[in-house]
């Protein structure tokens, strides 16, 4: 049936099959996958009301955010490994209670680096809890019905990601910056209370149990794991992506506060409304995904969801070359960018991790690895012109549509005609 769990005697085996595991129920398993992947928006868009406050009080705030992102990324190559060795569940334990400590402890700082250091341990933390929601898709799914139930996690990370600018918007307009890091948190403890009580490991039973974690990261058979996910063309493929288009949303995410509030005028709670917006395309995005995938593969999917994409950075472009950037431009645009990113992102992280069941952990970390430093430099390249102009993050949106539908209409196909080929196991 379609979406149903693989069973424990099937290729990509699980340690508890959902159909004999009596924990586990799906509709608790979306939960999971929201509250795992959400920790990312919750740790990123909740505290974007807050930016221009950071600013006044401790400094320029560019690097807790791009530093959350870098950490994030180089973390996954470490946690994706020990997790495929040691099973999700204690890693996901150990990364929940590491990101609420931090969001705790980010909300007593008083510097700029304090603050620094913080946002770098909680995206460590992070790295934890999406690359083994990741993985724990492709334990339990084959990789279609895993892009299925990849975009129903992501319309919860959706939700998610609609009430976290709203909530950040009303804790700093009632109480302080700092509020927003106590509320992340909290968050941060409801998700580890649910792994706890309704995840069981879900690592395959047919990979062995290594006791020895430097063996586990830096061994032959670890580095010939590597090199094989890396040669995978669909890997690639869906990598470069998942790397394109959440490049392109980091820089959304970094300068949206400064250009909505700074240069357009808006109020917090205005602009907390406008992100809200955003949060609402992607989601329906991710509901066009799953009506996609019920006539077309996700190959198909991205080509369509593309020209969304290319329409929404060609109105911003068009609007601010014959008139200056125009609010209105820029939301209607990136409205239809992030009803695109709602379709690229489960077909990508399910593509990415879908030819390497044996190894989903370090499938899901590189691919991680890729997006988020991509993701980095072109938060660094964008840092310096925050606050003076709307003209950055059009440009941004327009390379970034540019190059979305490059890999969708050109390295995606190219990718599974060489599968097709034989060259990769489908």
């Amino acid at each position: 049936m379609s979406g149903a769990p693989v069973s424990s005697g099937a290729a990509i085996a699980s340690a508890a099959p959902p159909a004999t595991n009596k924990k586990f129920s799906e509709p608790r398993y979306i939960v999971l996958l929201a509250l795992l992947l959400g920790s990312q928006p919750v740790a990123t868009d909740l505290y974007l009301p807050a930016l221009p406050a950071i600013a006044a009080e401790l400094g320029n705030p560019a690097l807790t955010l791009t530093g959350l992102m870098l950490a994030f990324g180089s973390a996954q190559l470490i946690l994706g490994p020990l997790s495929d060795r040691f099973g999700r569940r204690p890693v996901l334990l150990a990364g929940c209670a590491a990101y609420a400590l931090t969001s705790f402890t980010g909300a007593w700082v008083t510097t700029l680096y304090g603050l620094v250091v913080c946002r770098c341990l909680q995206g460590a933390a992070m790295a934890a809890l999406v690359v083994c929601a990741r993985a724990s898709v492709r334990d339990l799914y084959s990789p279609l019905d895993g892009t299925r139930i990849l975009s129903r996690g992501l319309s919860g990370l959706g939700l998610v990601a609609l009430a976290s600018p709203l909530v950040g918007a009303v804790m700093v307009m009632y109480f302080s910056w700092h509020a927003t890091f106590i509320a992340t948190g909290i968050f941060a403890l409801i998700a580890g209370v649910w792994v706890w009580l309704y995840y069981q490991e879900s690592r395959p039973v047919n990979l062995p149990i290594n006791a020895n974690a430097l063996t586990t990261l830096a061994s032959t058979p670890a580095a010939n794991a590597t090199l094989t996910v890396l040669k995978g063309p669909r890997f690639r493929a869906w990598t470069a992506m998942l790397a394109a288009s959440y490049g392109m949303l980091f820089c959304f995410l970094l300068s949206s506060g400064f250009v909505y509030i700074t240069v357009f005028g808006f109020s917090p709670l205005a602009c907390g409304l406008v992100l809200a917006g955003n949060s609402v395309a992607y989601i329906a995005g991710t509901y066009f995904c799953r009506r996609l995938l019920r006539r077309a593969g996700p190959d198909r999917a991205v080509r369509a969801s593309a020209a969304f994409g290319v329409a929404g950075a060609v109105l911003m472009l068009a609007v601010a070359v014959a008139q200056g950037p125009q609010a209105w431009a820029m939301i209607v645009g990136q409205y239809l960018l992030a009803y695109a990113h709602g379709v690229n992102q489960p077909c990508g992280q399910a593509g990415a991790i879908g030819d390497f069941p044996e190894h989903a952990g370090r499938a899901a970390a590189l691919s991680g690895f890729i997006m988020m430093f991509t993701a980095f430099g072109c938060g660094q390249l964008m840092a310096p012109s925050l606050g003076s102009s709307a003209w950055p993050l059009v440009i941004s949106n327009a390379l970034g549509a540019a190059a979305i539908a490059l890999v969708a209409w050109v390295a995606v196909p190219r990718a599974y005609a060489a599968a097709a080929n034989g060259t990769q196991q489908r």
